[in-house]
């Protein structure tokens, strides 16, 4: 009995190569890649606004809750900053 060298396939079997998809190749990958990139987007757009917008809305919401602009007025005022308003004496 004969056996088959390992470099060599069995005398029986045929091999063959299965082809390449490509018919709608492009148009898969682009589906896919656009799903992807919409997904990342809503990522970041998520992120940036709770990293990002909510703190500094935050932060102006806390700075104008006491601000007083008619005592900022006169503060700059009494400094003599101002051209058109002359400090208190």
């Amino acid at each position: 009995m004969l056996l088959p060298r390992p470099d060599q396939p069995a005398p029986n079997s045929t091999m063959s190569l299965t082809k390449p998809v490509m018919r709608g190749l492009l148009g898969a990958q682009i589906k896919k890649h656009l799903t992807i990139a919409a997904g990342l987007c809503v990522l970041t757009v998520g992120g940036w606004k709770m990293l990002v917008q909510n703190p500094r809305k935050q932060v102006y919401a806390d700075f104008y809750k006491d601000y007083d602009a008619q005592a900022e007025f006169d503060r700059i005022r009494n400094l003599g900053l101002f051209q058109s308003c002359q400090p208190d004496d």
